[in-house]
């Protein structure tokens, strides 16, 4: 709830550049975070800051739940080796590193299917259609509101790009067009159209960017833990500040 909002601006900021990008037109135009909330709550409402919201669950639950599988398991098989209860540093960091790493690999179909279900884009040749400040004219797509009247309108590209992820690309050239919100309709397109290595598109950054992050997170975690158990010694009116095992 407090984390997909922060990812949906900071992805949008970074996909878009710099206001009045010349480069690239990525369907944004905001002069920064500020304009872009209330860009985002005025044409797109508050929703709109939770977008992929439940597809970020889908990756990020079984994710967390290997990552700390294989971290209790490896930290396991440290300490047998080692003999002792305190692994020492660099096997904190490589345990860490290494559940990360091979979490990030076995959730790539689900990250991939995430990003291409909130990146695609389908624009249409609208004529005469107004956009809202923030919007540059390309950000117009098959997206329409349908009033109490029965008339469809035109409306400003809402779209879903990826969040918690490094992931801000768009599809690459060629990428099957989903044209789906299901995830499992998702990864059944994808590997129609570009077989198993489709579902592992970019596994190498997301291997790397896993282990560093559970890497640095984990070692960080268990540091924190023994500098508390040295300053309030486990059983001194501290109960549960144990090292997990």
């Amino acid at each position: 709830m407090v984390y997909v909002p922060s990812e949906v601006l900071k992805t949008r900021l970074q996909l878009q550049g710099r206001f009045n990008n010349p480069h690239f037109h990525s369907g944004y135009n905001y002069r920064g975070t500020v304009h872009a909330v209330r860009t985002i709550v005025r044409h797109e409402g508050m929703s709109a800051l939770f977008y992929g919201y439940k597809a970020t669950l889908y990756r990020d639950l079984p994710f967390s739940a290997l990552q700390f599988m294989f971290w209790e398991q490896g930290r396991a098989w440290a300490k047998d080796w080692k003999q002792s209860h305190h692994i020492g540093a660099p096997l904190d960091f490589l345990t860490g590193a290494a559940a990360g790493g091979l979490a990030g690999v076995i959730t790539c179909p689900l990250d991939v299917v995430k990003t291409r279900l909130q990146t695609q884009i389908n624009p249409q040749e609208v004529s005469g259609t107004k956009l809202p400040n923030g919007y540059p004219p390309e950000a117009v797509s098959k997206h329409t509101t349908e009033p109490a009247g029965g008339n469809a309108s035109s409306t400003p590209q809402k779209r879903l790009i990826s969040t918690s992820s490094p992931s801000t690309h768009t599809p690459r050239p060629g990428a099957v067009s989903l044209n789906t919100s299901s995830v499992m309709t998702g990864l059944k397109l994808i590997y129609r159209a570009e077989g198993v290595s489709g579902w592992f598109r970019g596994v190498g950054p997301r291997f790397v960017w896993t282990s560093i992050q559970s890497g640095c997170m984990l070692f960080l975690y268990q540091s924190v833990l023994r500098q508390l158990e040295i300053l309030v010694p486990p059983g001194e009116g501290a109960p549960g500040l144990t090292e997990m095992s």
